[in-house]
């Protein structure tokens, strides 16, 4: 007869989540680089540069016929201006900027936006991080500034980061994100969990 076995002393297998490393590997190269250029875009759009500066141009562009007067006006002009080996786009979400505790500018006017943007340009990046489960992100500076960003939606591309040699990497508000080439149709790219499942592992009862 075999014998019998208590299955309370048996080991139990747990599974982990936890968050793409590839957020970490990207971030990781920007730590220790200070943020240049950061100035409001539109709406609520904020930029940040790092890295070595080089020029970008934009020709004109003739826009549809729908497009406001405003619009067309701004893409018929030639754009050119400095960007950086690193370009972050805080785009569709809210956010907010905290100096040392004390709430500094958000995303609701632009008189709030570039008192952020005054507040972030010339300090440097020293982590990053998100909490999968509510994708609020928080990156923090070496001067006591730290820029939270977190969903509107449930579908919007947060912020986006564009690397050197055409890389980005995009956050969406559903809670996955896109990391390759930005030269890429948006038909073929290719959409992941931000949470991953690590190895299971087995602890007793």
């Amino acid at each position: 007869m075999s014998p019998s076995i208590d299955p309370s002393n048996q080991p139990v297998r747990i599974s982990c989540m936890q968050v793409a490393p590839d957020f970490e590997r990207a971030f990781r190269k920007l730590y220790g680089k200070p943020c240049w250029g950061v100035r409001p875009g539109y709406g609520s759009f904020l930029t940040l540069e790092f890295g070595k500066p080089h020029l970008v141009v934009r020709e004109p562009i003739i826009a549809s016929k729908s497009a406001s007067k405003g619009t067309r006006k701004a893409l018929a002009r030639r754009d050119a201006r400095a960007r950086g080996k690193w370009h972050l786009w805080i785009y569709c979400c809210d956010w907010e900027v905290r100096s040392k505790g004390r709430r500094v500018g958000d995303s609701t006017t632009r008189a709030k936006i570039q008192k952020a943007a005054v507040e972030l340009n010339g300090q440097k990046l020293v982590r990053f991080s998100i909490q999968p489960q509510t994708l609020q992100c928080q990156f923090d500076f070496d001067l006591g500034a730290s820029l939270k960003t977190r969903p509107f939606d449930s579908e919007s591309e947060q912020w986006l980061l564009y690397e050197p040699s055409h890389g980005i990497l995009t956050l969406r508000a559903d809670g996955r994100y896109h990391h390759g080439r930005s030269d890429r149709p948006e038909d073929e790219r290719e959409w992941k969990p931000v949470e991953t499942r690590s190895r299971s592992s087995r602890t007793k009862t």
